[in-house]
Order: C-alpha cells, then structure tokens, then sequence
C-alpha cells in the first residue's frame, strides 16, 4: 500500500522506499529523516490545498513530506489492536 492511502490516524510499517532512477536521492533523504524499512509511523496530518504536505510521526519526530516524496514509501497498515498491544 502506498504511504498516501493512510488515513489520518492510521499507523503503518514502512516496507520499502523505492530507489529507482531519479529516485535515489530522494530515497536516500527519506532514510535520513527517519524513514526506512520495519520503522513504525503515523498518519498526523494532510495540507488544506491537495493535501499537500503530508505530517507524519516518526519515532519522536514530526516531519512533513511533499507529496512527491511521499509516493516513494511503501507501508502496511498496523491494525489498532495490534498498536495498542504494543503499547502495554
């Protein structure tokens, strides 16, 4: 599932960020703010005018993507069960 099709709210496991291409450092960005592969996020916020930018929780940090970057992370949706499991 592509990062964008989270709902706000919704946490998800980052699969893949895609490297392809034009695509590398962009992708090498990513992992540098945080986001890389088995790391946990949150879904926080999406701009008023297209949605643009997107906020997202990562580990303790808030960060905000366009979303052109977006696109390039992969996730799978926690299920809300299991995050509040986690958190016991």
């Amino acid at each position: 599932m592509q990062i964008e099709d989270l709902k706000v709210g919704q946490t998800a496991s980052v699969v893949k960020i895609r490297e392809t291409g034009t695509h590398a450092a962009e992708a090498l960005r990513l992992r540098e703010m945080g986001f890389d592969e088995g790391i946990e996020i949150e879904l926080l916020h999406r701009g008023l005018i297209g949605g643009c930018p997107i906020a997202f929780r990562v580990g303790s940090n808030v960060i905000a993507l366009r979303k052109v970057a977006s696109r390039l992370i992969e996730v799978n949706v926690i299920p809300a069960g299991v995050q509040a499991e986690a958190a016991e």
